[in-house]
């Protein structure tokens, strides 16, 4: 694990192949993509990293927004003389991801867009204040189980239970801050007024039994990004564990 400028990262694979970007879901680390990034790497330079607060980066503050995610994410690929890639994100990673296409089209060459929101409405927005201030007065674990239990389906969870404990000890060495920080991201997210500027093509990817990310909301963006194709795949938020094999397979048939 790397730190430039205080951003922890991991990137490895082929040399001298095209550079894939691979972004996390909020509350998580880059080991979320450890079964991607293994068969990934074969054929791209493969940039894992975490954003503020959470992973080994330190957290700056509880403020943040989607602009402030992307410089972030900018500073590191500059300091890494990364100019053009191609981005995998999931929830909050995907909704960075398309807002860097929209923001910033000469860099990203193709996107995979999984697992995420749109925008929020004011239910959702009221979701998001509850659980920020759930960890301003408890700390990240306030947060754990309930974030855990939406993130993959009941019997996933009970017919791989080591996976599942995995993935509590993940959201659990989140930052307070970094947690209260991005989830503001989350909360503010409106890809509305430039999902038509997204010009890379895109996969986008649904789970049946998401509740955090409902593919009922995904018409919205196929009607709206230019060029895209959609996947749904049987599964909960965190579709790249859920599915491990179905979306890497989906991903390397996009990209190719």
């Amino acid at each position: 694990m790397s730190s430039i400028p205080n951003t922890s990262f991991i990137f490895e694979g082929k040399a001298n192949a095209p550079v894939l970007v691979l972004a996390n879901s909020l509350a998580a680390a880059p080991e979320m993509w450890d079964a991607q990034a293994k068969i990934l790497s074969e054929n791209f330079r493969v940039l894992r990293y975490s954003y503020r607060g959470h992973g080994k980066t330190p957290a700056i503050g509880d403020e943040a927004n989607i602009e402030t995610l992307r410089q972030d994410l900018l500073a590191l690929l500059d300091q890494l003389n990364i100019q053009k890639f191609t981005f995998v994100g999931l929830s909050l990673g995907a909704m960075l991801g398309v807002y860097l296409a929209a923001k910033n089209p000469e860099r990203v060459n193709a996107l995979v867009a999984a697992n995420f929101r749109p925008f929020q409405i004011d239910a959702t927005k009221e979701q998001w204040d509850q659980r920020i201030e759930a960890v301003r007065t408890n700390g990240i674990e306030a947060i754990v189980n309930g974030t855990a239990d939406r993130w993959l389906s009941e019997d996933f969870r009970k017919a791989n239970s080591v996976i599942d404990q995995e993935v509590r000890q993940m959201i659990s060495r989140t930052s307070p801050d970094g947690f209260m920080a991005c989830a503001k991201a989350v909360r503010d997210y409106d890809a509305r007024p430039f999902l038509k500027e997204v010009q890379c093509p895109v996969l986008l990817i649904a789970g049946s039994g998401d509740m955090a990310a409902p593919a009922s909301e995904y018409p919205l963006m196929q009607s709206s990004i230019p060029k895209n194709d959609y996947l749904l795949l049987q599964a909960a938020h965190i579709s790249n564990i859920e599915c491990e094999k179905e979306f890497t397979t989906a991903v390397l048939k996009f990209l190719k």
